[in-house]
């Protein structure tokens, strides 16, 4: 573990009285991707909530980014800090401008910083062509795929070290998850650190170097992602009973 990694020790978390997360742990550096899977109800969102400093109850733990601890810091400090989650749903404002949310996304950035908020615009019209394009239409009548590129550009313009990932995928066609895999390939290669999770188990591990497992709030196995991990995951997330019926929809 370097220094400048994002490390979660001992984190619980939940919503009001019902605790959902119970133990998970672990470390993500800068210029890698992590892949955190479980069945549904396992605690993946819940964990990238409670990261964030989305907090709905009583919760414990650290969270450390470089040595710096934000367990108890808002989500706009959190932010700040470099950690930035894009939510499953997306969760933009869909009667605004592409052009609107991304600006949107810098809100939280220091007044010094939002000199470079022309190019750091650019950097994301460069790894999404398409929103360059359709940079003034209302999000509303994009398709998915374009709204998610959306999602994470919105989440880039906040200057982020690590991004917390959850279901990018989801309703995607192949063909976009495959330029949107591309493009986090070029953001990890860039030195940003993602935590993704995914439904798709065999493919967010070919393309992860690790993989933790949650399973009812905690981190039962973690690896690397080599050989063979698809079928220790998919014994726990799926049961071995069923692994043959391992499906995008059962994950």
């Amino acid at each position: 573990m370097t220094t400048e990694a994002l490390v979660v020790n001992g984190l619980q978390a939940g919503y009001g009285r019902v605790q959902v997360v119970f133990d998970v742990s672990f470390e993500l550096e800068p210029g890698e991707m992590v892949a955190m899977v479980g069945r549904n109800g396992a605690g993946k969102t819940t964990s990238l909530s409670a990261i964030a400093g989305l907090r709905y109850g009583g919760g414990g733990g650290t969270v450390t980014i470089a040595g710096n601890d934000v367990s108890a810091a808002t989500p706009n400090a959190i932010v700040q800090a470099g950690v930035k989650m894009v939510p499953e749903g997306r969760r933009l404002f869909r009667e605004m401008s592409v052009l609107e949310n991304l600006r949107l996304g810098a809100f939280t950035r220091r007044r010094r910083d939002r000199a470079q908020l022309s190019d750091d615009m650019d950097r994301v019209f460069e790894l999404f062509p398409a929103l360059a394009r359709d940079r003034h239409r209302t999000v509303l009548s994009l398709s998915g795929g374009q709204q998610q590129m959306v999602a994470v550009g919105q989440a880039l313009m906040t200057k982020p070290k690590f991004l917390l990932l959850d279901e990018p995928m989801s309703g995607l066609a192949p063909a976009l998850i495959d330029s949107m895999y591309d493009t986090f390939i070029e953001l990890i290669a860039q030195g940003i650190g993602m935590l993704i999770v995914d439904q798709n188990i065999e493919r967010v591990l070919e393309t992860s170097s690790r993989y933790y497992v949650v399973d009812s709030g905690r981190v039962v196995l973690e690896g690397t992602s080599e050989p063979g991990a698809l079928e220790n995951v998919t014994k726990i997330v799926l049961g071995s009973d069923r692994q043959r019926e391992a499906t995008l929809d059962q994950v």
